[in-house]
């Protein structure tokens, strides 16, 4: 029996445990306190939230597993969540007990489970709605959840944020955050700064109504504050928005936020206005495409930088902006650092915003680039699709030159770590497009390609040298997830199901295993009894046929099987 058929069988096995009566958790629960999350760094044998810190680095400070035995690692055991299609969670661990979800369109799901041999010990279940918005029913996937104290938190696909008890997963409380009916759901995990659950809303780029970021206290559901994406008429940033297009104007904040304690802000990146046809928008149409700073207790906002105004393809700059302090020229910047869809891996001033740099990560780059002394998007003429024109080409495509998948960065090395596609896009504008409540409002139509026979490409970006280092490529884009530990180790998942270790200092492939499923989800390490292990989601996406399928180069290696797991590796004894 080939290993994995073992693993299948595995599956099965653990699989068949969901049938049984649930176990209660350990009477020996650590509760997930404000302090434990603020040191969450000093904390290597746990992963206690979606980025593993507030920084946003995802970086593991194990180093059991190395580069001298990581072709040691086995799978110690597969969990199989019941679901097909999208899976996209990070699975976070407290002192041996794993939480993770799964999603289809017809449900929520959180487990909990033994994270030494995958037992399963409870299993919550949500029912959505059936007349969900058009959105939730093409991407109906949730990247995970959130710890606080005794507490599990997760956002749902109509737009609640729910609180289970850890131990046995009943319900604590259920907050209506917006109405589904609108076209608002959440995808994101939250996190937990100061008791506070911070959470962005999912759907307004593809279906108009506005963005926004709000904090719920974590003990009772409350709402303490919301900040919208999109600034209502009269206030500063409204002048933007031509007549009332500000209403329907989109600016989803789609991916986990990131904190740092010293300027108690949070750093969020804004999605795409809407609709995509730029013509029915005019204006800078702030504050979408942009990095944002918000107060952590008021939710107000103390500065952005728009990385492209007015955007027309779908760049949506909602990627984690991660907090670094770089070296330049002997001058050490308090910044953040976001690899965004535009290609280019910006820095910034976390403390006032301003724009430090800019470099490329990607080669397939046509669209236009950023001022050198702003940072402002400057366009190449001729590159934006009139209404109901014919396509155009444009790169990188809407997908990016990195998506939403979280980018990585290492202190022993100063790298980060960038999953990134070679790949465009033929991009038209249909030639009319009206609003209607619950219902995509995008007005494209989109085909992706590649010039390139290795579409994927996983950098290593030196944030004090404002270059790339080294690469290791892939045949098809890298839409899955990334990893880093301090045994020298980048883990890195792809769309033909494989996960991957390469030398986080020069890329060198060190080891492989075929999961049998595209990988999708995080990918994360944590230790039990001093043993590391290495967790990886996997499930799909069932789109990637979608995004992919016409492009004859990628075809073959996209026959898998789209199967909710997530598999656990060890060193062999």
């Amino acid at each position: 029996m080939g290993p994995f058929a073992r693993l299948v069988v595995a599956a099965l096995a653990v699989f068949c445990l969901l049938l049984r009566p649930t176990a209660a958790l350990a009477a020996d629960w650590r509760d997930v306190t404000d302090d434990r999350l603020l040191n969450a760094d000093r904390d290597a044998a746990n992963w206690l939230m979606y980025n593993r810190t507030y920084s946003g680095w995802r970086y593991s400070p194990l180093d059991q597993v190395t580069t001298a035995n990581v072709k040691k690692l086995v799978p110690k055991f597969i969990f199989a969540g019941g679901t097909v299609g999208d899976q996209q969670t990070t699975p976070v661990v407290n002192d041996g007990v794993m939480f993770t979800t799964s999603t289809a369109l017809a449900f929520n799901r959180v487990h909990a489970l033994n994270a030494v041999t995958g037992e399963p010990l409870w299993r919550h279940e949500r029912r959505i709605p059936e007349d969900v918005g058009a959105l939730v029913r093409v991407i109906p996937h949730n990247r995970g959840v959130a710890l606080h104290k005794d507490r599990v938190v997760f956002g749902t696909l109509d737009a609640h944020l729910v609180a289970l008890e850890a131990k046995t997963g009943k319900p604590v409380w259920d907050t209506t955050i917006a109405d589904y009916a609108d076209g608002y759901f959440v995808s994101q995990a939250p996190f937990v700064v100061k008791s506070k659950v911070i959470v962005g809303i999912a759907g307004p780029g593809e279906m108009g109504p506005r963005g926004f970021v709000e904090a719920f206290d974590a003990e009772t559901g409350k709402s303490l504050w919301r900040w919208y994406s999109i600034p209502a008429a009269g206030e500063p940033g409204s002048e933007t928005w031509a007549a009332d297009t500000w209403k329907i104007g989109g600016g989803a904040v789609w991916h986990a936020g990131t904190y740092d304690p010293a300027t108690n802000l949070l750093y969020f990146g804004t999605g795409n206005p809407a609709p995509w046809i730029a013509d029915m928008r005019r204006g800078d149409n702030l504050y979408t495409m942009s990095a944002v700073a918000l107060d952590l207790d008021t939710g107000k906002l103390k500065w952005y930088h728009q990385y492209l105004a007015n955007e027309p393809w779908d760049f949506d700059t909602v990627a984690e902006h991660h907090v670094i302090d770089v070296v330049r020229n002997g001058q050490t910047h308090k910044a953040l650092v976001q690899a965004n869809k535009l290609g280019y891996v910006y820095t910034l001033d976390r403390v006032t915003g301003k724009f430090l740099s800019a470099a490329p990560f990607i080669k397939s780059l046509t669209w236009g680039g950023p001022d050198p002394v702003t940072g402002k998007g400057i366009e190449n003429p001729g590159l934006r699709p009139t209404m109901g024109g014919p396509p155009v080409e444009v790169c990188p495509s809407l997908l990016g030159g990195t998506g939403w998948q979280p980018k990585v960065f290492n202190p022993k090395t100063a790298y980060l770590y960038i999953p990134s596609n070679e790949f465009c896009m033929k991009y038209a504008y249909v030639s009319d497009l009206t609003y209607k409540k619950g219902q995509l409002f995008t007005g494209v139509t989109t085909e992706h390609f590649s010039k390139n026979e290795q579409a994927g490409v996983l950098r290593a970006f030196d944030v004090n040298q404002n270059k790339i280092v080294w690469e290791w490529s892939n045949r098809t884009p890298l839409i899955s997830h990334t990893l880093t530990t301090a045994g020298d180790l980048v883990f890195q998942g792809t769309a033909e199901g494989k996960v991957v270790a390469v030398n986080a200092k020069d890329g060198q492939e060190l080891w492989s295993f075929n999961l049998g499923t595209p990988q999708s989800g995080g990918i994360i390490s944590y230790a039990v009894d001093g043993k590391q292990y290495i967790a990886v989601a996997a499930g799909g996406t069932l789109r990637s046929q979608v995004w992919f399928g016409k492009e004859p180069k990628w075809s073959a290696a996209l026959k898998t099987n789209f199967s909710d797991v997530v598999v656990v590796f060890g060193l062999s004894e």
